[in-house]
């Protein structure tokens, strides 16, 4: 990864485009480290391969599957840091951090709206194009939330649901996980379109939200100044990094403050693991157990016990909890000053460079495609519905100040991974001062256990879509999302 990211530098100062149109070097070494793994991947495939080149092709691979794992840790550690990095002082506009019922309610409508709306498309593209052509199911029209909202793990967990007797939709897993690397690889590159889009017309100005009070580094300091040029003289310096909070002879400053923000993460972990249990006790004391008949009955029952309905609260949600706890404890104590806001801040601002190159390279490009025609047309419909969420509803629904920042956050998510709307988030709003990400976490509650993978993505082809006919399934959720628009964009 150490030598993507020095490639990517390379490559930014070589070619002016890439600092002109904002990508930053994160991502240019995922791109990177994406080629080298699939063609890693093309010679571990090739039986007349060299020795030594299948030999480093399978070091690859293992490098790949580390990788793999790292965005859903980084995004807990870039969690963590957000409320444990919060000023004390008010130096910061209280605006551009504080959070209200009123915002996190607005985000999580509109996460319901993208992802029933993902739905509702896939269901009026079955309906109307692929099953006058093909027999397939109605929960075909599934297949849009399952990859783009719900990734890869939501689409592996429902292969078993397609494939229940009352579905027989024994390609769904296939087509589930193509559509959620195809997702992926369109959230990326469409996100940056979107951004410079946005940027042109004057939506939104990631110069004001990125305050010049911490150091950025050349080229994006230069990238305001002069497109294109990575000239040292335009750096601007702020704090110094790991300002002392505790004597030096004791513990190293920067030392001190990745402490805290382990801390915070640990204490997310905890807190996770203990609702887990709680879930569990509840369940063994109601005397829940899955039916053993039907796979498809086991996943349903599963994710709508207690267990299964805490379970689908990812880990970031609890370390952002864990940051709020530390710092308050300190806050407590009077030791709030140990904790170096900056410091913290660019902790995270790494661990966000991290996640981008270990999320763009892993990316699986490798997923064979099964019924390329209907694949094609659901594709095309989640693709069309997810941008017109993030550059025309996200406008009129989600928090005025903050509405493109969230929104490319909810395009990620839709589109593949949380992760992937951080990827897109780092380049607009690389310190996180937009109060985007403590938002999105606040309002992951209100829509995790039900969608995008939840309770009612496993439900729906199960119980509805299977003994109703599409035509009232497709119109009724239709409605139900019209309803969600018309009262999001209701202003009092």
């Amino acid at each position: 990864m150490v030598v993507w990211l020095l490639a990517a530098l390379v490559v930014r100062a070589a070619f002016p485009l890439f600092a002109a149109v904002r990508i930053p070097a994160s991502l240019i070494a995922g791109a990177i480290g994406l080629a080298v793994l699939q063609f890693a991947g093309w010679v571990q495939r090739t039986p007349t391969a060299a020795d030594r080149l299948r030999q480093w092709s399978e070091s690859m691979a293992a490098c790949s599957d580390t990788l793999a794992s790292w965005p859903g840790v980084l995004i807990a550690v870039v969690f963590a840091g957000l409320l444990l990095a919060k000023s004390d002082s008010g130096s910061h506009d209280a605006a551009a951090h504080g959070t209200s019922a009123r915002q996190v309610g607005r985000a999580g409508l509109m996460v319901w709206i993208i992802v029933l709306g993902q739905t509702a498309v896939g269901l009026w593209i079955t309906w109307l194009v692929i099953q006058p052509i093909y027999d397939l199911p109605n929960a075909t029209g599934m297949l849009i939330e399952t990859g783009f909202a719900g990734g890869h793990g939501t689409a592996a967990a429902m292969g078993t649901v397609f494939e229940h007797p009352s579905i027989n939709l024994p390609a769904g897993l296939d087509l589930g996980l193509l559509m959620a690397t195809a997702g992926l690889a369109f959230g990326l590159v469409s996100g940056i379109a979107w951004i410079n889009l946005a940027i042109w017309l004057r939506w939104y100005t990631p110069a004001e939200s990125d305050a010049p009070d911490a150091f950025q580094g050349g080229a994006d300091q230069s990238d305001a100044a002069s497109p294109g040029s990575d000239a040292p003289s335009t750096v601007v310096v702020g704090p110094d990094l790991g300002k002392p909070r505790v004597d030096g002879n004791v513990l190293d400053p920067l030392l001190l403050q990745a402490a805290w923000l382990m801390l915070a993460f640990g204490i997310g972990l905890a807190l996770q693991q203990l609702v887990s249990w709680a879930g569990l006790y509840v369940d063994d004391w109601r005397g829940y157990a899955a039916d053993s008949q039907s796979n498809g009955n086991v996943a349903l029952r599963e994710r709508m016990s207690v267990a299964g309905v805490l379970s689908s609260f990812p880990l970031f949600i609890y370390t952002l909890f864990g940051g709020a706890i530390v710092r308050g404890g300190l806050r407590l104590v009077g030791r709030s000053h140990l904790i170096d806001s900056h410091t913290i801040a660019r902790l995270v601002a790494a661990s966000m460079d991290v996640l981008v190159v270990a999320a763009v390279a892993t990316l699986n490009l490798t997923a064979v495609a099964a019924l390329w025609v209907p694949f094609t047309c659901l594709f095309i419909g989640g693709a069309v519905w997810s941008s017109f969420c993030l550059l025309g509803l996200s406008r009129w629904i989600l928090p005025a100040r903050m509405w493109f920042p969230l929104g490319l956050i909810n395009y990620g998510m839709s589109t593949g991974t949380t992760a992937t709307g951080f990827v897109l988030l780092r380049v607009v709003d690389p310190n996180l001062k937009s109060g985007a990400g403590e938002v999105y976490a606040l309002a992951a509650p209100l829509s995790a256990p039900f969608i995008g993978g939840g309770m009612l993505t496993v439900a729906l082809p199960l119980l509805v879509l299977q003994s109703v006919p599409i035509a009232a399934s497709t119109i009724g959720i239709t409605a139900v999302v019209l309803v969600l628009i018309m009262v999001g964009i209701r202003r009092p």
